[in-house]
């Protein structure tokens, strides 16, 4: 797969399904977006490499070192807005072959922990995405 097929790739220039309330951070190397409402209970984001490859062996230098960083802001927005007791990173790129991460937040009242949460049927609402993620970038800039 190349750039010009890339679910991941056309997303990012607009010609794939736009994210709920938009991207809440951009910059040269990553762009983070709340997952679509079907996928993930409230909070599930993706960090998506602007640039088109498969995994962390692939990265520039330059991406490596913005990445420490970039998750950190991330993890601190989402305790802060959803009181997430844990959050969970993933990254297969089985779906897409484009480096992306699931970062899934697991709140305090949930009872199932590590895989079996991860493999629940959650969703979210389409607007409490999008008030999340107003949040989400005031907090990540």
């Amino acid at each position: 797969m190349n750039s010009e097929t890339c679910v991941i790739c056309r997303k990012h220039t607009g010609l794939e399904l736009v994210p709920p309330g938009g991207y809440i951070y951009e910059d040269g190397h990553w762009m983070v977006c709340h997952a679509d409402v079907k996928w993930g209970p409230l909070g599930t984001l993706f960090i998506e490499s602007r640039r088109h490859f498969l995994d962390y062996s692939e990265m520039t230098a330059e991406e490596a070192a913005s990445l420490g960083g970039l998750l950190k802001r991330v993890y601190e927005a989402l305790r802060e807005h959803t009181d997430a007791e844990r959050i969970y990173q993933l990254s297969t790129m089985e779906g897409q072959p484009h480096l992306h991460m699931w970062i899934v937040p697991r709140r305090r009242e949930v009872p199932e922990k590590g895989v079996k949460f991860l493999s629940r049927d959650d969703t979210c609402e389409e607007e409490d995405a999008v008030a999340l993620v107003e949040k989400l970038r005031q907090a990540i800039k």
